[in-house]
């Protein structure tokens, strides 16, 4: 039988990058197993591989190692890499012996691989200039925009949230990373309880990612005091004195988001789903645990309990941050600022009061939305990256 392997490592690329190209060949009738194998990755929740395994079109869902160690066998085969180091899916190919397409904005290991799928023209512009022939690449678009539905209308999603035609609600996004959503909810939980004490007619969602462990979400609403309602066995609801319901939301999560005036969001993939629905974006970064932030290459690797390893990590969290412009992917992509970004040691206090002032000024509000025209948001990846497979299985 040929097989499809599709190889991709984070919470984001998950479901952000696999979820609609698995979906998009499912619905082609892609004449392939899929298989999706899920890379090392120092931002893994661990839930990635039973989340993929429910992916419509995703036959299973293993391990990288797991997958390399298996017998070749017969019929066709192809790997196709959606995030992660491109070093994986150099070993596979290899050990394969078949075809190797990578959605990326750099040309590495040109000599291995098959075809690049490009996010951006930004990225198209830097293949010419490295010389990489022009049928060995194909600019499809930005996938994280192919996983949002193009909702109708915010008088809809409001519907769909349960919010009258007077009320209103503000979205906080703790992001999938398991450092980020342990502290996240509880962080934005307390900031979201004083923005309404202030806001009367305002509900709060915090929608929770399809890759995000209950028991460690549950950890940091318990460290910080917080007590919850529950349903299916799932936090529900925050349960408190003051106005308005402070709500986790794990379906209908882009509508939760569209629904909004403003969405409050660590940095990632998110915030280009934010700025895709047309919901003003703040972002923001506390740095407050620094040494908790996972790092890329070598610092990454580096033992917490090795002495002075916190106060390092922290440094050099630190001077990342100082060499970085912009950190949210609408500032990085538009090479300029359209959503705010605070990145600096920061309370619930500091964020309740920012993302206040920001509702009490709609003109900002509106500005952030009217440059998001300056932000590529091009759909349609999923459609050219699925053509592209299924003609390699017609070849």
């Amino acid at each position: 039988m040929d097989e499809l392997f599709i190889i991709s490592n984070s919470p984001g690329e998950v479901s952000g990058w696999v979820k609609p190209v698995s979906c998009e060949l499912l619905r082609r009738n892609i004449p392939a197993e899929v298989t999706l194998a899920v890379l090392p990755c120092q931002y893994a929740s661990g839930m990635e591989k039973e989340f993929g395994a429910k992916i419509d079109g995703v036959g299973k869902a293993v391990a990288f190692r797991e997958l390399y160690s298996r017998a070749a066998g017969s019929g066709r085969k192809l790997v196709l890499q959606l995030g992660g180091d491109p070093l994986f899916g150099a070993l596979l190919s290899i050990r394969f012996k078949c075809g190797w397409m990578i959605y990326t904005s750099r040309p590495k290991w040109r000599m291995c691989v098959s075809h690049y799928f490009l996010p951006d023209m930004k990225a198209e512009e830097r293949f010419k200039t490295c010389g990489i022939p022009q049928e060995k690449f194909t600019r499809a678009g930005n996938l994280i925009l192919d996983s949002v539905p193009e909702l109708v209308s915010v008088h809809e999603a409001k519907v769909k949230m349960g919010l009258g035609t007077e009320e209103e609600s503000i979205c906080f996004m703790p992001g999938s990373r398991p450092f980020e959503y342990r502290d996240g909810f509880a962080f934005f939980c307390l900031a979201a309880q004083e923005i309404l004490r202030k806001s009367p007619g305002y509900s709060a969602f915090l929608p929770v990612a399809p890759t995000v462990e209950e028991s460690r979400l549950e950890e940091g609403l318990n460290r910080a005091g917080l007590k919850w309602t529950s349903k299916n066995g799932y936090a529900e609801e925050i349960i408190w004195g003051g106005p308005g319901r402070i709500k986790m939301v794990r379906e209908n999560n882009f509508e939760a988001i569209k629904a909004s005036r403003l969405a409050v969001a660590f940095p990632g993939t998110n915030n280009l789903q934010i700025a895709s629905l047309g919901v003003p974006l703040l972002m923001v970064a506390p740095l407050n645990e620094a040494e908790n932030i996972p790092l890329d290459g070598i610092p990454g690797m580096i033992p917490m309990s090795v002495p002075l390893a916190k106060k390092l990590k922290r440094n050099l969290v630190s001077w990342y941050n100082r060499r970085e412009k912009f950190v949210s992917l609408p500032n990085r992509l538009a090479g300029r600022s359209i959503v705010p970004e605070y990145r600096c040691i920061m309370t619930p206090s500091m964020v309740a009061d920012i993302a206040y002032d920001l509702l009490q000024s709609p003109d900002t509000l509106q500005r952030i939305t009217e440059e998001y025209s300056h932000v590529p948001l091009e759909r349609g990846a999923c459609v050219k990256i699925a053509e592209k497979v299924i003609n390699y299985y017609a070849g």
